[in-house]
């Protein structure tokens, strides 16, 4: 009898050491980041569809300082599975797109729904709602919703850009358009924001500078503190992204100016991308946009356009636009010395 008695004694206690009965979960680690060479706590914020405070707030940083090889918390745990098994089918939550108020727009609407503002999805938009599988940084390009009906090319005309701009923002090129998703727009489409330098770090500064308060830049802008890192995008509350010009009609120029054109010596010669100046190639120098970057250059004076591609840093004199090549040039209908001004209006 003794020998029973410690024998179920012994298998009760290996049944409390099992854990958790069937049916409930432990709960799943965090989401966790090691930080590589020429990361930034802003950069990894806008990877994970995150706020650089939560991350501050998840990591315990004081600052923006972060190091090589350190591992982030980039999203906390997540709860234990519930131990009802009449919730088992339930959908589960996709913390990827959910994490932050940015992101908890309103879900893509069905085809036979009334078209939404595109204000409606807020700064972020989820990436199940987009052509490609990452989400739209609306500080950083424009979104359209997709009508029925609608391809890359209606689409293109009604914004006054081009199909290769909408395909290279899109990662497609085929027709239809599935009704509902979101397109990249170009920048110039992006919803009105700030960029912080270090002299106004603080959001008082900002706020003063664009006539609101305080408290609504933390709201449109999911902060916390009164604190931001330079470099960091702000949208400026009450301000939209601009409407796409009547059709037919270009959008307001992006610069303007005299322009110079590159001297015949300079054939052969790198350029700053690395690139051989080719004199009869589209391309000019610009003081800023990324290479490859494309341009729509008009000459309104002759009626005659061109695009062309960015290679190059300049120009050299601060009182011209950009330097472009003989064959720009020729196009633009520009003889040597001219100084007729020339619309820039960046195509993406």
């Amino acid at each position: 009898m003794y020998i029973l008695r410690g024998l179920t004694i012994l298998a009760l206690c290996a049944l409390l050491a099992a854990g958790p009965a069937r049916g409930q979960e432990a709960a799943q680690p965090p989401t966790t980041y090691v930080v590589k060479s020429g990361d930034t706590l802003y950069s990894i914020a806008q990877r994970f569809g995150v706020s650089v405070e939560r991350l501050q707030r998840l990591n315990d940083l004081s600052g923006t300082t972060i190091e090589v090889g350190q591992t982030l918390v980039v999203r906390p745990p997540r709860p234990p599975a519930p131990t009802d098994t009449s919730t088992a089918d339930a959908p589960r939550v996709d913390t990827t797109t959910t994490d932050t108020a940015a992101t908890s727009a309103r879900p893509a609407p069905s085809p036979r729904a009334a078209q939404p503002s595109i204000e409606a999805f807020g700064t972020v938009v989820p990436a199940t709602q987009t052509l490609i599988d990452e989400p739209i940084n609306r500080l950083e390009h424009g979104a359209y919703v997709v009508r029925p009906g609608d391809t890359f090319y209606s689409v293109a005309a009604r914004f006054g850009t081009t199909g290769d701009s909408l395909f290279t923002l899109n990662g497609r090129r085929t027709d239809p358009l599935p009704p509902g998703r979101v397109l990249r727009l170009p920048p110039r489409f992006a919803l009105p924001a700030h960029t912080v330098q270090p002299s106004d770090s603080t959001l008082y500064v900002v706020a003063a500078a664009y006539g609101v308060s305080v408290r609504a830049l933390q709201r449109v802008n999911d902060l916390d503190g009164t604190t931001v890192a330079p470099g960091t995008r702000l949208r400026i509350p009450g301000r939209t992204a601009p409407e796409p010009a009547p059709p037919g009609a270009l959008s307001p120029p992006d610069a303007r100016g005299p322009v110079a054109r590159y001297p015949a010596p300079f054939e052969g010669r790198l350029t700053a991308s690395g690139a051989r100046y080719d004199p009869d190639q589209l391309v000019v120098s610009h003081p800023e946009l990324p290479f490859g970057h494309v341009v729509l250059l008009t000459n309104a004076a002759a009626g005659r356009s061109t695009f062309a591609r960015v290679v190059d840093r300049g120009p050299i004199d601060e009182g011209m636009l950009v330097d472009v090549s003989a064959a720009v040039a020729e196009r633009l209908g520009l003889s040597a010395g001219s100084n007729q001004p020339v619309a820039l209006r960046v195509v993406r």
